[in-house]
């Protein structure tokens, strides 16, 4: 039995260590899969361990190579509609910034 009270299944398609970022972005994106049957098993709460300790900033600017480029901007867009597609709030704040050129070689680009 679990802390929760609650049997865990016999059974699972896939089970997820960790409800960090990781863990919790492999389930959701499994799930929007289709699948049904997963289980994710976290010690404590969920996000309450190294992510809660990150900054949690997402930025696409100077970036050249265009996998991260894609990466960060699919996180932003899904952080953006989170809240509203589980009705947990997620915190995010999408405030921008602003990079000064510092040298004449950065103000060149």
């Amino acid at each position: 039995m679990s802390d929760t009270g609650k049997d865990l299944p016999d059974r699972a398609r896939a089970v997820v260590i960790g409800g960090g970022v990781a863990g919790c972005s492999i389930a959701y994106h499994l799930a929007h899969l289709g699948w049904t049957d997963i289980v994710l098993l976290e010690q404590h709460e969920l996000t309450a361990g190294t992510t809660w300790h990150a900054a949690g900033l997402i930025t696409s600017a100077g970036m050249a190579d265009e996998t991260a480029l894609f990466l960060s901007r699919y996180s932003r867009d899904l952080y953006e509609r989170l809240e509203e597609e589980t009705g947990h709030s997620t915190g995010f704040n999408p405030v921008g910034h602003v990079s000064l050129a510092t040298n004449p070689k950065r103000l060149a680009a």
